[in-house]
């Protein structure tokens, strides 16, 4: 893919994708759907083969503790005025969310709902500048997925992929298995992935989305993410003003690597590869 080609991916395109998809930004690019019938070079086309096992276990986890980390942070470096929680998600929400994704949750993401309902601003996000989903958000864009999918045929592969670490994730544009917990307004998410391939974990967070080619793990689990994303902010690496003259939509970002989006941010600590093909 050349440099015009990756510039142009936020331009949607029109024809068979669903309204709604195209409403949530998530329907894919003039170049992504021509590797729909081309595909990338060296990527073949159509379902994988899934590797043999059985991934491991989900992890049954209190995140009370990082939720504590993350209050005491946010109250000591965030302005109030701009970085605002919505109140905790009642019970009734969150049945009502679990019907709508059609599946029961765990322990952990019911204690990061009963302390926030997410947040309702997509620039002043309190996960390096992107918001965590409120309940109603996050339905819709699994929901809007799911509409996509339906114009796809079904197909989850209609558009080549990748995972990393190989053999952990499954590459497929799409699935029902992925739940969202961010957004960053041009179709990609982090959220629980709860049909793992065999070399990752029920219930890993990773990234994916209309831009993201290559899915990434960012960690096992939801409290390894959280913990993960605590660790470095108690360690100072963040940033919360542009230097002058420089236009930024969001000015929580990450120090080092001193990148503007969490997503790429997150690739280059790790090591993953790029997000595209």
């Amino acid at each position: 893919m050349d440099e015009p080609d990756r510039n142009r991916r936020r331009l949607l395109i029109g024809g068979s994708i669903a309204g709604a998809a195209l409403a949530a930004g998530l329907a894919p690019t003039a170049c992504a759907m021509r590797n729909m019938t081309r595909g990338p070079a060296g990527v073949p086309k159509g379902a994988p083969s899934r590797p043999a096992g059985q991934p491991a276990p989900m992890l049954n986890e209190d995140i009370g503790p990082i939720l504590a980390r993350l209050d005491a942070w946010s109250a000591a470096h965030l302005p109030a005025d701009k970085y605002r929680w919505n109140p905790p998600a009642t019970e009734t929400q969150i049945v009502a969310f679990e019907r709508a994704v059609r599946r029961t949750m765990p322990r952990a993401w019911r204690q990061l709902y009963g302390w926030h309902n997410g947040e309702n601003d997509d620039r002043w996000g309190h996960i390096y500048g992107l918001p965590l989903l409120s309940l109603e958000h996050a339905a819709g864009d699994w929901q809007a997925w799911q509409q996509l999918l339906v114009s796809f045929k079904g197909d989850r592969y209609a558009l080549p992929g990748a995972g990393w670490p190989a053999g952990a994730v499954d590459p497929a544009y799409i699935s029902p298995a992925r739940v969202p917990l961010t957004a960053d307004g041009s179709g990609n998410n982090i959220g629980l992935d709860f049909d793992p391939w065999p070399g990752g974990r029920v219930g890993q967070v990773i990234l994916y989305g209309r831009d993201e080619d290559v899915k990434v793990v960012l960690a096992p689990s939801l409290g390894g993410f959280l913990g993960w994303i605590a660790d470095m902010l108690e360690a100072g690496n963040f940033r919360l003003d542009a230097v002058p003259g420089e236009q930024r939509l969001r000015l929580f970002r990450l120090k080092s690597p001193a990148v503007d989006h969490f997503h790429e941010g997150a690739r280059l600590l790790l090591g993953a590869p790029s997000q595209f093909l």
